[in-house]
């Protein structure tokens, strides 16, 4: 669990990032706030923190003032930058400073919580390959040659070095092809896919720690599916040797998958079917969703498609439906302030009080004791 230090002069704002944002998701836990540079170094000898969250401008020592002191005293902490400012020339100040990554206030207005979470994860992933060796600017492209060559029992010294992946139109636009196939999960269920998958990964050579970093951001997705049926959680490494190490786990994560939601007497075919009927559920949960369109969706009869998911998933199509509308509306209410009726319509019910209905059925509570119940939990510090 990465352990997370808030640090604003804003009382509410830190308040706001504490409950609005989905740390336990993403294997993190907030453990404390300040209200200024000279209070959070204060918390920081007394706990240990591995991501320092901190707003630039505060009284008493400010956020660049605690950048440097940080770097010095606790190399090992990542630092992101919570800013209004959005002017190229001064996040790079920040960067140069030791930040790993920034935030953009105007970013959590927009409900993007999961694209900045997981950017964030993902550059932490990053410094921590990149860090377990001492990097050989002069030999990266030897490195990734040996990263992606090594045989299973050959020791590798330098195969976690690395260098920075630098963002190009190019490799951007690869990056978002391989994303789009890896969460597509054609290919749990049709081992042609799956091949042309580690084909395509491969290819691409990733450096090390950026390969790492972009694993962990498919897992993500592959979870929401995995656990909402196994209420479990397929696991990755947070670092690989080598290439093989990559391709026995994605391996696993097939398996695991396969076996949530299929089984093995029918086709691929089928299973393909209903693997993208599972995902198109998942992506669309505030649209209507009907058994019987999506059926026609995947080009199967409505009555074998109910027969097929309920094999296959568990349960049926609409008990599915419901528990992973009411898995999301749990997460509303606990890690935003969002209102009912804003919740409600964001997990597929028009109507308030009919959400409020299934939404007791399903826990027992009524949405506002659950969010109460839920962040009550939550011990608010201000040191």
């Amino acid at each position: 669990m990465i352990k997370v230090l808030i640090v604003d002069d804003d009382n509410l704002v830190r308040k706001g990032l504490r409950s609005m944002l989905p740390w336990k998701e993403y294997s993190m836990e907030v453990v404390g706030e300040a209200k200024n540079g000279e209070k959070a170094l204060e918390f920081l000898a007394a706990q240990k923190v591995d991501l320092l969250l901190t707003d630039l401008a505060m009284p008493v020592m400010s956020g660049m003032e605690l950048m440097r002191a940080v770097r010095k005293q606790y190399p090992h902490i990542s630092i992101v930058v919570l800013t209004l400012h959005q002017d190229f020339e001064y996040i790079q100040d920040c960067l140069r400073l030791g930040a790993i990554d920034y935030i953009a206030k105007v970013e959590l207005e927009t409900d993007s919580y999961d694209e900045v979470m997981g950017r964030i994860r993902g550059r932490i992933l990053e410094e921590k390959t990149k860090n377990a060796a001492p990097v050989i600017t002069d030999e990266v492209q030897l490195t990734n040659n040996r990263f992606y060559d090594a045989v299973p029992g050959q020791k590798l010294d330098d195969a976690s070095q690395d260098k920075s992946f630098l963002p190009t139109p190019d490799n951007e636009n690869l990056l978002a092809d391989l994303k789009k196939q890896g969460l597509a999960l054609v290919w749990v269920h049709k081992a042609s896919e799956f091949d042309e998958f580690l084909e395509n990964l491969k290819r691409a050579a990733l450096p090390p720690a950026r390969l790492t970093a972009f694993l962990h951001a498919l897992l993500l997705g592959w979870n929401r599916i995995y656990a909402s049926v196994t209420k479990q959680q397929i696991e990755l490494p947070e670092t690989f040797g080598a290439w093989f190490e990559v391709e026995e786990c994605l391996r696993k994560a097939r398996a695991s998958l396969a076996a949530a939601i299929g089984k093995p007497q029918y086709s691929e075919e089928v299973k393909e079917c209903i693997a993208k009927a599972v995902q198109a559920m998942h992506e669309e949960l505030a649209d209507p969703v009907i058994a019987s369109e999506m059926a026609k969706r995947v080009n199967m009869s409505r009555s074998y498609f109910s027969q097929c998911f309920k094999d296959m998933v568990g349960m049926t199509f609409n008990e599915y439906l419901r528990s992973i509308r009411m898995d999301k509306a749990k997460e509303y209410l606990q890690y935003t302030q969002k209102n009912m009726q804003w919740i409600s319509e964001h997990t597929g019910y028009t109507d308030q009080k009919y959400f409020s209905r299934v939404f007791y059925e399903k826990t027992g509570m009524l949405p506002s004791e659950y969010r109460q119940s839920a962040q009550s939990g939550a011990q608010m510090s201000d040191v």
